[in-house]
């Protein structure tokens, strides 16, 4: 359970949306489970390709599964870990489970068949090329007859 903050310091009880919004937090509100964690995406555009790098630290390559469905690109992760000690005749176990989805749509200038995607030190990286009509043309000199 939460504490709850009054804006206004003259009002007896606090408004029906900032009352939900401050027991269950604004993430259970808006339609996420509070806990539930999205990492953070850093999406960047150059002539050649846009780039999509996904902050995921302590997962391998193989958590994760990258999907190309009718221009919607689906990056997910599930994993899932079981811990055992014993420790003078006391036994614990103890589960992790996580697991996020992000999805994007495509825009037409991608190259479908030519995404590619790297892991390394915590971050899965995703190049998207540009098909060459796409790509930025430098300007062109008409000649006048």
């Amino acid at each position: 359970m939460s504490l709850i903050r009054w804006n206004n310091q003259d009002e007896v009880f606090p408004s029906l949306s900032s009352f939900f919004d401050d027991f269950w937090g604004r993430d259970f509100v808006s339609g996420v489970q509070t806990g539930t964690t999205v990492p953070a995406v850093n999406i960047t555009e150059s002539t050649e390709a846009f780039d999509i790098e996904v902050a995921a630290p302590g997962l391998k390559k193989e958590d994760f599964k990258i999907n190309l469905e009718n221009g919607m690109l689906t990056i997910s992760s599930e994993k899932s870990e079981e811990k055992e000690s014993e420790e003078k005749k006391v036994t614990r176990k103890e589960f992790s489970f996580s697991r996020f989805q992000r999805s994007f749509t495509l825009p037409e200038s991608v190259q479908a068949d030519n995404i590619n995607a790297s892991y390394k030190e915590g971050v899965l990286k995703i190049k998207l090329p540009k098909k060459e009509e796409a790509k930025k043309q430098p300007p062109k000199q008409i000649e006048i007859k």
